[in-house]
């Protein structure tokens, strides 16, 4: 059983193995998370930044959706 977690905690899935980022989905519009390294002496290091709803639409060609700078 896993403990109960709330809006704001932190929740680290160690050893995803090949089912971390590259196998993410978002069919369902769920934007990736980030991704942090704990390396051997106890820092963290952000490695992927979390995908936005730019990245998301950044493919989609449809006027108007997204500014035209």
């Amino acid at each position: 059983m896993l403990p109960k977690i709330d809006i704001g905690d932190y929740v680290v899935i160690h050893d995803t193995g090949a089912h971390g980022f590259s196998m993410g989905y978002n069919y369902n519009g769920k934007l990736r998370s980030a991704e942090l390294l704990l390396k051997e002496d106890g820092t963290v290091k952000q490695i992927r930044r979390a995908e936005t709803p730019q990245d998301y639409f950044a493919t989609l060609d449809y006027p108007g959706l997204k500014d035209e700078k």
